[in-house]
């Protein structure tokens, strides 16, 4: 009886394991902080001068568990806390939230749900600083950094040779679709030595005026069709990193009235930036620096909805910074960012500030 018993029960482990073993998965919780101290040290605006706050710029809070071999999900929570003066507390919301399977097609994975977009991820990659700004695209809302929709990325020669080619909604993660039209965007790049990419980007969506009051957050269209083409360069060393980025948004009809008020015309939005970073001799420091410009709107005898009369409505901006790595993922960066107006007369945007930026991970955890 005894030996019977001790059969059934070692029968009933092997059972259990090989159970346990089929169905594994691997689980990783993982997180980002942005924090900042900021003061305002010149404004074009006298009320806002002087003005400084602590805050959190970003908060990420992510769950990534694998379904199946190459399968797996991605559920990502965001918040941070708004706008200077305002009493809202901080409110998460969803930023990522979709199915990533690789291999669906050799060498390519695919995505199914709110997702990255592919308009400036590479550019961000070699920034290397989101947690100081975002890259001029997203910055100037010309993409959404996540949408909803359906994406397929991957390599084609050698893993130097890749494409990116996402099929959106076009209103970004936070916003339904508002029209029948989606944005179809397709990335391009080549690696040809490490380090070294050279990227051609382009999307397109065509507008339905009578519904679509706005596509991603909250600039406003209203035209027959929007046009994204763009043009990026990086190199990363063992050292230092480099990277050079252009883009045009081509607004059809969304401008002002002709002279007869039949036809609004186009508007053109043009802006490049140039960022770098590098490893300095004393332990755990690196400084970088970035320089934008930014047109809204390149007619100057045109009016716009987001433009000063057409006329001086461009900017620049000039970031730089230490980044002191002290320990692991925790990084403390003293840094000043200065936004410099076109328009005569008007002041720029000076503002210092001390960035905290850390990141946590679970590591993976196997059920």
């Amino acid at each position: 009886m005894k030996r019977n018993l001790w059969v059934f029960w070692a029968l009933a482990a092997v059972l259990i394991v090989s159970i346990g073993i089929q169905a594994q998965t691997t689980t990783k919780i993982k997180g980002v902080v942005f924090a900042d101290y900021n003061y305002n040290v010149g404004n074009h605006s006298e009320s806002a001068q002087g003005l400084n706050d602590f805050s959190f710029r970003r908060i990420y809070f992510t769950f990534e568990n694998s379904l199946a071999k190459n399968i797996k999900m991605r559920f990502r929570l965001e918040s941070a806390h708004p706008k200077f003066g305002t009493s809202e507390k901080i409110t998460p919301f969803v930023k990522h939230a979709y199915l990533e399977w690789k291999n669906i097609i050799p060498n390519h994975t695919l995505y199914l749900g709110i997702a990255e977009t592919n308009a400036f991820k590479n550019a961000e990659n070699y920034w290397d600083y989101r947690s100081i700004e975002k890259t001029i695209m997203d910055l100037n809302k010309i993409s959404s950094s996540a949408d909803m929709g359906i994406a397929l990325k991957g390599s084609l020669i050698d893993e130097k040779v890749h494409h990116w080619l996402t099929i959106y909604n076009g209103t970004g993660y936070g916003s339904a679709e508002v029209d029948k039209y989606k944005k179809i965007g397709y990335s391009f790049w080549v690696t040809p030595v490490e380090g070294l990419i050279l990227e051609a980007y382009a999307d397109y969506e065509k507008q339905d005026a009578a519904t679509a009051t706005f596509k991603y957050a909250k600039d406003y269209y209203q035209g027959s069709s929007y046009m994204t083409v763009k043009a990026f360069a990086g190199y990363s060393g063992k050292a230092f990193s480099l990277g050079a980025e252009w883009f045009q948004r081509s607004n059809r009809q969304s401008g002002a009235d002709d002279a007869a008020g039949v036809n609004r015309a186009d508007v053109r939005k043009v802006g490049f930036s140039l960022f770098g970073s590098w490893i300095t001799p004393l332990p755990k420091l690196k400084v970088f620096a970035r320089y934008d410009s930014f047109d809204p709107n390149t007619d100057d005898d045109i009016w716009s909805s987001d433009s000063q009369n057409g006329i001086d409505d461009n900017y620049s901006l000039i970031i730089a910074g230490l980044d002191f790595i002290p320990r692991g993922n925790i990084h403390f960066m003293p840094n000043i960012m200065i936004r410099k107006f076109a328009a005569a007369g008007m002041e720029s945007d000076i503002t210092a500030r001390l960035t905290l930026y850390y990141k946590f991970s679970t590591g993976k955890i196997v059920i």
